[in-house]
């Protein structure tokens, strides 16, 4: 009975040691997709590339400081204009073409606004202070869409 009760608190002991508070137990996609957010809410940033199979079309957004702001909201501005859109960052747990979990950034502006080309959900492929590249491949029809912003 001694040793019963001796096996019982050592095992309520090497519980109560075992258990800790820091994040090393959450997945590794919580994680960057909490550093994202909290990297591309700083400053404001620049298109630096965007292209389309290949085609160098970052000219077309030259103009525009984007700002991602708290509550998803997404401000564009140029010397002519402020085009307003969302943004979010979240986990994809994959799906027929990407079967494994990773950090998405959904961009949306208006169907009729001159950014509308940006409206995607993205993979994210880097991120850090100075730079976020995002890429977009749609096996439907073969078109791939890389894009980056690059803090002002």
């Amino acid at each position: 009975m001694k040793r019963l009760k001796f096996l019982l608190v050592l095992v309520c002991l090497s519980i109560l040691v075992s258990c800790d508070k820091d994040n090393d137990d959450l997945d590794k996609p919580v994680l960057e997709a909490r550093e994202l957010n909290k990297i591309i809410m700083e400053g404001e940033w620049r298109v630096s590339e965007y292209e389309i199979d290949g085609i160098d079309e970052t000219a077309r957004f030259e103009d525009y400081l984007f700002l991602f702001e708290t509550s998803n909201n997404l401000s564009a501005n140029s010397s002519l204009e402020n085009i307003q859109g969302s943004w979010r960052v979240n986990i994809d747990s994959g799906g027929e073409f990407d079967s494994y979990k990773d950090v998405d950034f959904h961009i949306f502006f208006e169907p009729s606004e001159k950014l509308a080309d940006l409206s995607h959900n993205y993979n994210v492929v880097s991120a850090t202070n100075d730079l976020v590249k995002l890429e977009l491949e749609g096996p439907e029809n073969g078109t791939s869409l890389l894009v980056s912003f690059s803090k002002n």
